[in-house]
Formats: structure tokens, sequence, C-alpha cells
């Protein structure tokens, strides 16, 4: 019996290609709703994956991409493990 691959994995792995995707193109690759997307890139992060959101020109859409930390960024999460 194959096992089902979860959204978030479906969500990862097209966001690791490198490429940006709205958020209703990844509701398609992973044949899910939109609001689901969301809480799922919520969950990515919260396992430490810098996925970036961008505001879409057309209408109130987000863009996703994964993305390398800035040094700003890790040295706030330095700043905030030392305190």
């Amino acid at each position: 019996m194959r096992k089902a691959t979860s959204v978030k994995s479906k969500i990862l792995t097209a966001l690791s290609t490198g490429e940006t995707f709205t958020t209703k193109q990844l509701a398609r690759k992973a044949k899910t709703s939109t609001v689901n997307v969301s809480r799922r890139v919520y969950d990515l992060r919260s396992e430490g994956y810098m996925v970036y959101a961008n505001p879409v020109k057309k209408g109130n859409g987000v863009s996703y991409r994964i993305g390398t930390p800035t040094k700003a960024i890790i040295a706030a999460g330095i700043q905030a493990v030392n305190a």
C-alpha cells in the first residue's frame, strides 16, 4: 500500500525548487484549500524553514518562496537565544 504524501511535504517540495508560488498555485499543487496552504506555511516556518511571503501586485494575494536568512535575522535569533 502506498503512503499518502502530506500537504505540508507537497508544499515544501514545491518551494524547494527555488521558484516563487502564489497561494493558489500551491493549493493546486497540494490539492488543498488556500487557507490550508497558509497554515502549512506557518508550520514550515515554525520548523525553521525561511519561507518568505511577498505581496502580489494584483489583489490581496501573497507569493511564497524559500530563501536564505539575512545576517540580521541570524543575529536576532542568536541574541534571542542568549537572552
